[in-house]
């Protein structure tokens, strides 16, 4: 780790909030590093503070308020104030760093995906997402704004199933093409089954139909991968 946003992104992947994380001038920094742990190799962020050499980026705003001039004057009563301050403009700075270079799609795809798990989608809705990982949550956030963009498609239906139940096969029927078949390569399990209806729900267009099996395919004539062993019947 060598930047403020490099430790909080491996402090939210520990599971810390922002709150946890405080940040404090590092007493002996490094000119090359802007973190100043005792070790260069350190993989993870424990509970004290992150020690920033403030001068390595931020000069411009940090040689006067951390002159000792300035300080010599302030820290007879007011050391907690500095630190304080310091702290409150490293998280600053931190989110500038970390919206730095974000695209404008990208950010209405993190706020529908903030709408999504407080419940502007629906309340069962938000439950099934809260159990998804941040990959997965920001992956429900992009299909549906593509969703929202272009409307609603039988391609953007299958490009989703595809993203989300990356080990299913999804069929068209020959003879009624607004009929789908899904199979999924896995148990039929509760979050999964909850995870397959929010799924149809957001991204079925009105005008098809689809029929899921779970774990054991369908038989296919013609095809003998699909007509040995177990077989789902219909």
């Amino acid at each position: 780790m060598n930047f403020i946003w490099d430790a909080a992104i491996k402090a939210k992947r520990q599971g810390l909030t922002k709150e946890e994380m405080t940040y404090t001038p590092a007493e002996n920094g490094s000119p090359y590093y802007e973190l100043a742990f005792d070790y260069l190799n350190r993989k993870e962020i424990g509970p004290e503070p992150i020690p920033v050499n403030e001068l390595f980026r931020f000069s411009a705003i940090f040689q006067y308020l951390l002159h000792p001039d300035v300080r010599y004057v302030l820290e007879k009563d007011k050391e907690a104030f500095i630190q304080k301050a310091f702290d409150c403009l490293m998280h600053i700075l931190c989110e500038v760093d970390l919206h730095h270079g974000i695209t404008r799609q990208e950010c209405y795809v993190r706020k529908l995906r903030q709408e999504i798990l407080q419940g502007v989608f629906g309340e069962e809705a938000a439950a099934v997402v809260r159990d998804l990982d941040m990959e997965g949550q920001l992956t429900v956030a992009e299909e549906l704004f593509q969703t929202m963009q272009c409307g609603s498609s039988l391609q953007g239906f299958s490009h989703a199933f595809h993203r989300l139940f990356p080990k299913g096969i999804l069929y068209q029927s020959r003879l009624s093409p607004n009929e789908l078949y899904a199979y999924l390569d896995e148990p039929r399990r509760q979050p999964r089954e909850d995870m397959w209806q929010l799924f149809c729900h957001l991204f079925l267009p009105l005008d098809f139909s689809v029929r899921v099996f779970w774990q054991v395919h369908f038989g296919i004539i013609g095809l003998d991968g699909t007509m040995k062993d177990q077989i789902a019947l219909f």
